[in-house]
């Protein structure tokens, strides 16, 4: 399985703390955030991992070294992340991939169990279970408990959880994934989230949900979240030694 981090955004939302630096080079307390993920994916057993670049590129190409292959996503002031993955298509479609944003922190322990969970799945979404607020990308369901959208809007009817922004594809749920991108980029542009072409992918092909509760992951977008990020690295360390 090969592994793909988007790492491309501008990091506006860091305040003074990302404005010199791409956020995911920021400081858990002994490694970078993008680190973090990087060495995480190398012990879960994704070996061949690409990395899309765009702010503060040099420096992120530099941190991954010869542990990943950078590419570089022009586009990234203009268009979201959607754009990072078009320009993955040719190294990724069709073949088995775990894909992440890179502003992300998650336990080791907690992404072994999110990649061991419904191995005959094509496309496994990662869902936390948890109260969302404004900037989450909230999962729905129907009044049957299934899937019905994934959105950041607040929408009638019950929110089972965040959808994390980390999705394990098989070699057939990367083609169909990929194929639904493409359908998007006709209708409605680069822009967007992978949270859309999820949603259109699930219209042809049933999408699988890992639900999480441990809460041992977040997004990292304000620095209240970079200060509960040090402290759950803290916290792994910690365990690590014991």
């Amino acid at each position: 399985m090969k592994g793909f981090i988007a790492a491309a955004g501008l990091s506006t939302r860091l305040q003074d703390l990302g404005e010199k630096r791409n956020k995911v080079l920021l400081d858990l307390g002994g490694e970078t955030i993008l680190g973090s993920l990087l060495g995480h994916f190398e012990q879960a057993g994704v070996a061949e991992n690409l990395i899309a670049v765009g702010y503060d590129a040099l420096a992120v190409r530099a941190l991954c070294g010869t542990r990943a292959r950078c590419f570089l996503n022009p586009f990234f002031e203009a268009h979201g992340i959607l754009s990072s993955i078009w320009l993955a298509r040719p190294f990724l479609e069709g073949e088995p991939f775990l894909f992440s944003v890179g502003d992300h922190y998650c336990a080791l322990s907690r992404l072994q169990t999110f990649l061991a969970d419904q191995p005959a799945a094509d496309i496994l979404v990662d869902v936390e279970l948890k109260t969302c607020d404004d900037e989450d990308m909230k999962v729905f369901v129907n009044r049957a408990g299934n899937f019905r959208t994934m959105t950041k809007a607040f929408l009638d009817g019950p929110i089972l959880g965040e959808f994390t922004g980390m999705v394990r594809f098989s070699a057939e749920g990367s083609q169909q994934f990929f194929e639904m991108l493409e359908r998007h980029v006709w209708q409605h542009g680069i822009g967007g989230y992978v949270a859309d072409v999820l949603c259109t992918t699930h219209r042809k092909w049933e999408l699988a949900f890992h639900l999480s509760s441990d809460h041992r992951r977040l997004d990292i977008d304000f620095p209240r979240d970079l200060a509960r990020a040090r402290e759950l690295y803290r916290q792994e360390q910690r365990s690590a030694v014991a």
